[in-house]
């Protein structure tokens, strides 16, 4: 990197850097990762979703859990494997802030890419709702969702990638990072107290969260109410009393049950959400800057 290159300078040639590198030594396999994934995915689910409550609710939770793992992978060992590159670099004029603007822009094309293609596999599998709740058009909704899931779940790979000392250490960093992520969403078990609030801080609590409001949860039919009252017909005089209750009621009653105020059907309630993602991806986009600053000083 020659001295005089100014910031932008700088980004514009490690932009370019690193999207030859993703069709030199083809780092587009990360693309084909995606897709593989929500093929699985959708091959499981795809006749339940967006039919059933409980279905769609874990459903989401599993995609939302893949997606973050998709983004992590994208970016965990992008940093650490060329860090005695950045050393000698930072040492002859390279801004750290741009390296990482860089990185930043290609890591935002790689996950459009994927949000694209994994909404186009699910549509083959899923019928998707009608209508979007913020942009009126779900598939924008939709992928403006996966997007951010997938950019901040891959700053978050970015920023460990900037941290630890080497490819070994981020590969073993990562799985911790998903079972934090998978625990302590609040989507698997309830949590409470401490656990409670540092559920706040995970990307899959936030991202199901805003999946399930754009799939308009509440209104889709649960099976709840009706599979607890056919383990009631094995009771003598049982089955005669449930066949009484209307249709209507039962699937008013179960409405009721399973309505959660968490996925309202509000806009406001998705562009929050949409904003605490983007809040995750900069926050760790800023730690990935303030680490590699410091990396004269790395005796790694």
């Amino acid at each position: 990197m020659e001295e005089r290159a100014g910031r932008l300078g700088q980004i514009r040639v490690y932009t370019g850097k690193f999207f030859r590198i993703f069709v030199n030594e083809r780092d587009w396999k990360v693309i084909v990762f995606a897709v593989v994934i929500s093929a699985l995915l959708s091959l499981v689910m795809g006749p339940k979703m967006f039919v059933e409550k409980e279905f769609t609710r874990t459903g989401m939770f599993a995609i939302v859990s893949a997606m973050v793992w998709i983004g992590i992978f994208n970016s965990i060992q992008t940093v650490c494997r060329e860090r005695a590159i950045i050393k000698r670099e930072h040492r002859t004029g390279l801004h750290i802030t741009s390296y990482v603007a860089a990185h930043m822009i290609y890591q935002a094309a790689i996950c459009a890419v994927q949000a694209v293609a994994m909404i186009v596999i699910y549509r083959i599998f899923m019928k998707f709702p009608d209508k979007g709740l913020v942009t009126g058009n779900f598939y924008v909704d939709v992928f403006i969702c996966f997007f951010l899931i997938l950019y901040a779940s891959d700053m978050m790979g970015l920023a460990v990638s900037s941290v630890v000392k080497s490819t070994t250490a981020a590969m073993t960093v990562m799985p911790f990072l998903l079972i934090i992520q998978l625990i302590l969403s609040g989507s698997i078990f309830p949590l409470s107290g401490a656990a409670s609030s540092i559920s706040n801080l995970t990307i899959s609590k936030w991202g199901q969260r805003v999946l399930c409001i754009e799939s308009n949860l509440n209104e889709i039919p649960s099976t709840v109410l009706e599979e607890e009252l056919e383990q009631l017909r094995v009771f003598d005089g049982m089955d005669v009393l449930i066949d009484l209750i209307p249709k209507e009621t039962l699937q008013d009653m179960s409405a009721k049950m399973t309505y959660r105020k968490i996925y309202a059907y509000k806009a406001e309630l998705v562009i929050r959400r949409w904003l605490y993602l983007l809040g995750f991806a900069a926050v760790f986009a800023a730690v990935s800057v303030l680490s590699l600053e410091l990396i004269d000083h790395d005796k790694r």
